[in-house]
């Protein structure tokens, strides 16, 4: 189990490395800090609270789930992050490229992909023609996050399927 455990762990740490030190170019430097705030608790009240206040029946009922869905998913988030306590990536490793905002919290799971997965779900529950376009942004945000030096790539698939997951069983 010692040697499974060991080689995901390494297989991690190889992927984190490739995403965050070997793909840099300025317009991604510039865009992955904007990116990352999709996902983030500012953008995700903003989006709830504006769907909430409609006066529209079919967009308060997508902002009812959506609100209903990222709070326990972040409820859960929040556990995980007690329980399971991880260093972030560049508080474990040497020569961590990070963006502007460095989080002090646990790193796993991924709160800003949870978020962006859970929006991306209830999205395309409301309008499905527009599912890839949700996904394709949700996963970008999650990308951005090992970009930025805050997660390794479990730490998103992690809260990508927790977000995922909720909001599905939350419909």
């Amino acid at each position: 189990m010692q040697r499974l455990t060991n080689w995901i762990h390494g297989g991690d740490i190889t992927a984190f490395i490739f995403f965050n030190r070997s793909r840099k170019f300025p317009v991604t430097d510039f865009l992955m800090p904007i990116i990352t705030n999709l996902g983030g608790v500012t953008c995700s009240i903003i989006l709830s609270v504006s769907l909430l206040v409609s006066k529209n029946s079919f967009w308060y009922k997508s902002g009812v789930h959506l609100a209903t869905s990222l709070m326990i998913s972040h409820l859960i988030v929040q556990l995980f992050k007690k329980f399971l306590p991880r260093l972030r990536p560049y508080q474990a490793l040497q020569n961590v490229y990070t963006g502007p905002k460095l989080y002090k919290d646990a790193s796993f799971p991924s709160g800003h992909s949870t978020a962006a997965f859970c929006t991306a779900t209830v999205f395309s529950i409301t309008l499905p023609a527009l599912s890839v376009l949700f996904f394709l942004l949700a996963l970008l945000v999650a990308v951005s996050r090992v970009y930025l030096g805050m997660h390794y790539p479990s730490d998103i698939t992690a809260g990508a399927v927790l977000g995922v997951v909720i909001a599905v069983l939350m419909a």
